[in-house]
């Protein structure tokens, strides 16, 4: 399986003949206060004055990653992202704060379109979209009531919300507008996050969901969280040559990935929120690992890089998937999910399920 590539220090990504290497220049060298060439010969960006700077490198075969990351202070040249283009590899970049800048998406060639113009006549066939939006929301809100079934410690502590909450997974069956789904999805993640103050042990800072800027540690790694996750979800919808910017449960035109926020709701609480009750939980991470800025609340390198490698095992972690009757990870989850929706969409399945866990 190839990897991801999550990078935080400052660093140089170049190309040196069909390898990638990673330069990473000294903390007392910022990266952004150097001055850099591009050298033609070497195909490399290096320190304008080379003598002076020490830099480590580290080769990375292409064909052994899956998507890069960068979270640090990251300088690219022409040739990287040219070989990049050649491995259909995508580049995320994420800011000091660990909020999603953009991405570099190489172009797909592959295939004539066919599947984006499915997508875009099921977004214009409003029944069609409400039942993938449905279908989508449905799942969501199951995959919230397995996170607090697997919490429920055999006590029932969590047997109203349960309840609550299947009151309106059946409203969501029988909604017959977005607006009313949306209103609904909105009221499932009230409850359930209301039960996160037990859900995570030990004092917490979580009163209820704050996006921006992220108000408590908690709040900042569902942030963090998802940003991560959504870099995930672009990079396989990409492979299965799917537009991210047109939804179903999102309005597409409002500049953002929508396609990509639809799956999101998906896995979210399989992946991104079970990585946060693991992290806290064992006191991998705690509120004493956090800034606090007047953009609210952020990790600190070192516990980035935890958070980060507890994501990357998560999506590395393997169940046995109940119709394939096989070991599947979390990751290849999304890519099937995408694949799920495109036989949906060009007829091969009559009906959409979406992943549920349990």
């Amino acid at each position: 399986m190839k990897n991801n590539i999550y990078i935080f220090s400052n660093s140089i990504l170049s190309r040196k003949n069909n390898t990638f290497i990673l330069s990473t220049v000294p903390e007392t060298n910022a990266i952004h206060n150097l001055d850099i060439y591009e050298s033609e010969a070497e195909g490399v960006i290096l320190p304008a004055e080379k003598n002076e700077v020490e830099v480590s490198s580290k080769i990375l075969p292409p064909e052994s990653i899956e998507a890069f990351y960068t979270f640090g202070e990251v300088r690219f040249n022409t040739n990287f992202f040219k070989c990049a283009y050649f491995y259909k590899i995508p580049v995320h970049m994420f800011n000091y704060y660990g909020n999603y800048v953009g991405s570099f998406i190489p172009a797909n060639n592959d295939g004539s379109g066919d599947h984006q113009i499915l997508q875009y006549k099921a977004y214009l066939n409003e029944p069609k979209r409400l039942y993938i939006a449905k279908s989508i929301l449905q799942a969501a809100v199951r995959n919230i009531l397995h996170n607090l079934k697997v919490h429920n410690y055999g006590n029932n502590q969590f047997e109203d919300l349960i309840e609550q909450i299947n009151t309106y997974l059946e409203l969501i069956h029988y909604a017959d507008s977005l607006q009313e789904l949306l209103g609904y999805e909105g009221s499932v993640r009230n409850i359930y996050y209301s039960a996160w103050t037990e859900l995570i042990k030990g004092d917490n800072d979580f009163d209820k969901r704050i996006k921006n800027p992220p108000d408590g540690f908690v709040n900042s790694l569902i942030s963090f969280g998802n940003s991560v996750l959504y870099g995930v979800i672009l990079s396989e919808i990409y492979r299965t040559r799917l537009n991210p910017f047109i939804g179903f449960i999102h309005e597409t035109g409002s500049k953002k990935q929508s396609l990509v926020y639809d799956i999101s709701e998906i896995f979210k609480p399989v992946i991104v929120d079970r990585v946060i009750f693991r992290v806290l939980n064992l006191n991998i991470i705690n509120e004493k690992d956090f800034h606090k800025t007047s953009k609210g609340f952020y990790l600190k390198d070192a516990e980035r890089k935890k958070f980060v490698e507890a994501m990357g095992n998560r999506l590395s972690t393997t169940i046995t998937h109940k119709q394939l009757n096989r070991k599947i990870s979390y990751r290849s989850l999304i890519r099937l999910e995408c694949y799920n929706l495109i036989n949906y969409l060009n007829g091969k399945n009559k009906i959409y399920e979406p992943y549920k866990a349990g």
